[in-house]
């Protein structure tokens, strides 16, 4: 009860939430939301759980029009494989809710109109949530790959170019279907998003490298980087830096640019 508790004070709403919600009671799209809603609550609980598990920390679940946002207060340098496995859980248990659902369509607990309603926005979700485009599942996922076998700085300069080129093409998309109110405050908010991204770029890579100056990581991998330069460095490896023929580890090259010394 007390992880709920804990759990339940983190989870914030949107302003243009609480929008959409009272439109869609004056226009009699209540039940339409609240089908919409519950998919996402189950798609983020997804995530919550696999984050709960590995120990990492939740700092707030937030609740948009477009879906979901799950902000965590935890190490850049924290495993691949488990960030990888928390992005995952959100589509599982989206998928696991709606096979559920089916369930109960089948044992005709769910009349067909609402099940069609279920089916519809469980696959435009999960569509839409594998956009490569910030701050969504689908560019999550590229990210992490591209970190696999880029740079950290690199993968994600990489993936803020996909996110702009995608969202001209969803925008363009938008606009040839008659863009309507929804999808314009929809295309508005991750717009932001894009650019809050952007300008967070340096300050994600200068974390990224103080938190490898600050902590001992266990990584098992080596990476040998040449000339010192720190902007090749890569998630889930120890780096050692050739300079002038020696060989330096990676504390001595991060203790040098941020004591001066």
């Amino acid at each position: 009860m007390s992880i709920i508790k804990s759990i339940s004070k983190k989870i914030k709403f949107h302003p243009i939430f609480f929008f959409l919600a009272f439109i869609s009671v004056i226009t009699g799209l209540f039940k339409e939301f609240s089908v919409f809603f519950l998919i996402i609550f189950f798609h983020e609980m997804g995530h919550v759980l696999a984050a709960l598990h590995f120990k990492w920390n939740i700092k707030s679940i937030n609740f948009y029009p477009f879906g979901g946002l799950i902000k965590f207060d935890d190490y850049i340098n924290r495993p691949i494989r488990e960030e990888f496995l928390i992005v995952m859980s959100g589509i599982g248990a989206q998928i696991i809710f709606y096979f559920f659902i089916c369930i109960l369509h089948n044992f005709y607990y769910i009349n067909d109109s609402l099940f069609i309603m279920f089916r519809n926005n469980h696959y435009s979700t999960m569509l839409f949530n594998l956009i490569p485009v910030y701050p969504l599942d689908g560019i999550k996922i590229a990210n992490l790959f591209l970190t696999k076998f880029l740079p950290f700085k690199i993968s994600h300069t990489i993936t803020l170019f996909l996110s702009y080129i995608f969202f001209i093409i969803f925008l363009l998309f938008s606009l040839y279907n008659n863009l309507s109110m929804n999808t314009l405050l929809i295309i508005s908010l991750i717009l932001s998003k894009i650019i809050e991204e952007q300008k967070n770029h340096n300050y994600y890579f200068n974390r990224f490298i103080f938190e490898r100056f600050l902590y001992n990581f266990n990584f098992k991998k080596v990476k040998v980087i040449n000339n010192g330069k720190i902007n090749k460095m890569y998630r889930d490896k120890k780096h050692v830096f050739k300079i002038n023929k020696n060989y330096i580890s990676e504390k001595t090259v991060l203790k040098n640019r941020f004591t001066h010394k």
